[in-house]
């Protein structure tokens, strides 16, 4: 399975609703995002796709607990994506009352007129807010994390992702002012047919996981997170060592042939005892580090200042250099 559906297949099961209104709640959200209704004469019928087997059998349970009427459940396969997808069917019987409830559909006596918007803000109460928000993640949310390329080094490929997408404005902007006020920020973005709200911040994502109690999928996001984290430290860390490497050998270069142009011209009795020292561990080891020529010379010596030596010997060779010219 994908982390999106382990997360919703988490949150299902640890979320229970208890009263009446809080299914209600549950119900419309997902009727209205994974939902499609027919009204054809007056008869409305009202029908739930979705590819997550799971959230149809909650979903078929959550309306047996409060109605007695049968549900039929089908299944094709999408031609274009190859996915099976799951159908809840209810008969025209139901579909009014269960419009009704959930506040769906307007009705003026027994005639359907119009669609609700289905604003997040007409609940007051916490409890069904949160019921109704879980019925949107579970029908819409869509969750991406970077993918294990390399078990062994630890190579991940790809980046965080949340979205989730609604047919209706008004309820989006609604829940990503809900989840402001949790400092977890959404984004809205408008598609062709549609509006989409998205987040691409690790740890705010992390945030949307925990407000509904995904422990586990929060615990796999962190682990991610942090082996990313140790992985491009460790990168980081070795490309600086090899700059100063190379960095170093570099500056070893220079200085063996400045020692070289000084030989060549006056030689190097020409030097102080200091100088000629270090000139002449540099011509023998031309890779040395200045920790190692250090070490070399011994007593109270620092890197500093068998470093402040090669640059008196890079003056004098330079001073040779523009007397030739």
């Amino acid at each position: 399975m994908s982390f999106s559906t382990d997360f919703k297949s988490e949150i299902l099961k640890k979320n229970i609703l208890e009263s009446r209104e809080e299914k209600l709640a549950f119900i419309s959200a997902v009727f209205r995002q994974n939902g499609s209704i027919h009204i054809i004469k007056k008869v409305v019928n009202i029908e739930v796709e979705s590819e997550f087997e799971e959230l149809i059998f909650r979903l078929t349970r959550e309306l047996k607990d409060l109605y007695d009427f049968e549900i039929t459940i089908k299944s094709k396969i999408d031609p274009y994506f190859k996915k099976r997808i799951n159908i809840l069917e209810l008969p025209p019987s139901a579909t009014k009352v269960i419009a009704q409830d959930t506040g769906m559909i307007v009705y003026c006596g027994d005639m359907a007129v119009g669609f609700s918007e289905g604003n997040l803000n007409e609940y007051t109460d916490e409890k069904l807010i949160k019921a109704y928000l879980l019925g949107i993640a579970v029908s819409s949310a869509n969750i991406t994390v970077p993918n294990l390329k390399d078990e062994i080094s630890k190579i991940y490929e790809g980046g965080y992702s949340l979205e989730m997408r609604f047919y209706n404005e008004y309820t989006a902007y609604s829940v990503m002012n809900y989840f402001a006020e949790y400092d977890i920020l959404l984004k809205k973005v408008e598609k062709t047919d549609s509006f989409a709200l998205y987040i691409r911040d690790s740890e705010m994502i992390s945030d949307f996981m925990a407000f509904f109690g995904g422990s586990e999928a929060v615990l796999k996001i962190n682990d991610i997170m942090v082996e990313r984290l140790v992985r491009n430290t460790t990168n980081r860390i070795k490309n600086f060592e090899l700059a100063n490497i190379d960095k170093s050998v570099e500056a070893g270069q220079k200085q063996y042939l400045a020692i070289k142009l000084i030989d060549e011209k006056i030689g190097l009795n020409s030097l102080s005892d200091k100088l000629r020292q270090i000139a002449l561990i540099r011509l023998e080891n031309p890779d040395y580090t200045l920790e190692q020529i250090a070490e070399e010379v011994g007593g109270d010596i620092s890197k500093s200042g068998i470093n402040h030596r090669f640059r008196k010997i890079i003056e004098i060779a330079k001073t040779l250099e523009n007397k030739n010219q």
